[in-house]
């Protein structure tokens, strides 16, 4: 359900785009020192999306380094380091992809299921090493296990579905910061608005496989027909994800960006650039007849 939310990396100036990959590698180191290497397998832009914002709001500036590393053992590369949301952020996703994979034993069958029963334990060691707080995971559990639910009865409404998981990116978004204040409320709207973006557009993109293996999809529940309704109704997606778009926009320019700048940069290049060609790619993969270039962008 990850990997959507990035940068269009040609059109960040070079001093945006370096700080953007010294945070993604910043965030890999940070996966591996806080819980195990195996844990990097599980890095996602979304995640480097969500550390930039939190860094931003936080004012954290931290420090560049040059470093190699497994992946890239000949040349060095930067890595931000010394930024405590990197931190949290790697404990986080952790946290959330060994509940993930609980879900999907409890909610697949057949390989998937063999899957992620094969990768319980390293998910687990994962977990315990990241040391959420049990009010964190109660609530990261709560908000699955509502998701599941809606799931099982085969819930029609796609405003229904996406809601739960709207509200856990809300609440890893805007973790730690004061209840009540500006920061918080900012934080809390751009994970909300993200989440039900990751959300629908996810069951956009899977709606085909998820038919073909029978898997929940909110569109299969909407429509008898669900692929031919979808490629109907392109123009209608395409205003529901915006919406969620334009709410992540309009909490995100309240951030004071005057500490990093750059950080400002890359978040509106994501929201501006980065989402809409995510729209544009995922919808014409779904039309019976592909827009043409430039159509269904903001």
């Amino acid at each position: 359900m990850f990997g959507y939310i990035k940068p269009v990396a040609a059109e960040l100036k070079v001093k945006e785009y370096e700080l953007y990959r010294a945070v993604y590698c910043g965030l890999c180191a940070a996966l591996g020192r806080n819980t195990t290497c195996i844990s990097r397998l599980s890095l996602s832009y979304d995640f480097v999306f969500l550390a930039v914002v939190r860094m931003a709001l936080s004012s954290e500036k931290g420090k560049i380094e040059k470093r190699r590393c497994l992946t890239h053992p000949t040349k060095k590369r930067s890595v931000l380091t010394e930024a405590n949301q990197l931190d949290y952020c790697a404990r986080i996703s952790s946290v959330l992809t060994y509940h993930k994979i609980r879900d999907d034993i409890n909610d697949d069958r057949g390989t998937k299921r063999l899957i992620s029963y094969l990768l319980l334990p390293a998910a687990s060691l994962i977990r315990k090493r990241a040391k959420m707080e049990d009010s964190t995971e109660e609530f990261i559990r709560d908000k699955l296990s509502c998701l599941s639910h809606l799931e099982k009865e085969n819930c029609a409404s796609l405003d229904r579905a996406a809601e739960p998981f709207g509200e856990l990116m809300a609440y890893v978004c805007s973790y730690g910061f004061t209840e009540g204040s500006e920061k918080c409320r900012i934080a809390y709207e751009i994970g909300r608005h993200i989440g039900r973006f990751i959300y629908i557009i996810d069951a956009i993109d899977d709606l085909r496989s998820d038919i073909k293996s029978g898997a929940y999809n909110p569109f299969s529940a909407m429509y008898s027909d669900p692929t031919s309704e979808l490629e109907r109704n392109i123009q209608v997606l395409e205003s529901a994800l915006t919406m969620e778009l334009m709410g992540v926009e309009a909490a995100a320019e309240l951030i004071d960006f005057s500490a990093v700048p750059e950080y400002g940069e890359i978040i509106r290049n994501i929201i501006y650039l980065g989402l809409p060609g995510v729209i544009s790619e995922i919808l014409n993969k779904n039309s019976a007849k592909p827009a043409e270039d430039g159509e269904m962008k903001r």
